[in-house]
């Protein structure tokens, strides 16, 4: 089955990126010269999702001046409050109309060949089942992520466990969970179950228990916006790869390290 659209969540309110999320969505913050969601939707609509729905806040209205005359076919829905990511999700349930679709979180960025969402495309095409992206992450920094148990079975990584960070010690891999995914419309089910407390790592571990997720491992780099490293890091990285301007960054770069 083709997938042809996508969900990406831009509803936060991207407190360790204050003060300047309070005047730029932190998902419009620029990477040299491009906003993190323009990178993200390129990657969409290079591998055909032509449909796409933004989940944000009337406070974000720079997103959608931004993407008003883009080549994919964007939808906006504002929610009351960011309440986290089960809420942010349910209000996708009509756009996805019982279909396969892409959810991407609007502050994580991959810097991959192919990209982060192709990637997890050929994963769902093998498997036809939900796709958790995920990177490897070495040293105490693991304690910063959701980290997955899983068990490997012809080739397939099915998802077993996701521990919330855990001491290193306790980690059961060094795979955490990236922030993109294919997930099935079988996941608002599972949203509807939820009870107070739970989150929607619960709702990835229901698949879970049912051998119905299973992980891509992507290749490439992981930056995550939301966070002031991340965003400095994505900054320098594009900046070193930008024509117009590399060869100054990467000058600068190497006089610096002396």
């Amino acid at each position: 089955m083709k997938i042809t659209k996508a969900v990406i969540l831009a509803g936060g309110l991207g407190s360790r990126m204050a003060p300047a999320s309070r005047i730029v969505a932190k998902e419009m913050l620029p990477i040299v010269d491009r906003p993190v969601l323009d990178f993200l939707v390129e990657d969409l609509i290079n591998e055909g999702i032509n449909e796409i729905l933004i989940v944000s806040n009337k406070n974000k209205t720079c997103i959608q001046n931004y993407f008003s005359n883009s080549k994919a076919k964007f939808s906006y829905i504002f929610q009351d409050a960011p309440l986290g990511v089960a809420d942010a999700l349910l209000y996708a349930e009509d756009f996805v109309a019982n279909k396969p679709f892409i959810l991407l979180y609007g502050d994580v960025l991959f810097y991959s060949k192919p990209s982060s969402v192709s990637q997890m495309l050929e994963c769902f095409k093998k498997n036809k089942l939900s796709v958790l992206a995920s990177r490897k992450v070495r040293g105490n920094k693991i304690s910063l992520y959701g980290v997955l148990g899983y068990q490997e079975v012809n080739g397939k990584k099915f998802v077993t466990n996701i521990i919330e960070k855990p001491h290193p010690s306790e980690a059961p891999s060094n795979m955490v969970i990236a922030g993109q995914y294919i997930l099935t419309a079988e996941i608002f089910k599972h949203l509807k179950q939820l009870s107070g407390g739970q989150l929607f790592t619960d709702c990835l571990l229901s698949l879970a228990s049912n051998k119905k997720l299973v992980i891509s491992e992507i290749e490439g780099k992981c930056f995550d916006i939301g966070s002031k490293t991340g965003y400095v890091l994505a900054t320098l990285h594009y900046a070193m790869l930008h024509p117009q301007i590399k060869r100054e960054i990467k000058s600068f770069m190497y006089s610096f390290n002396k």
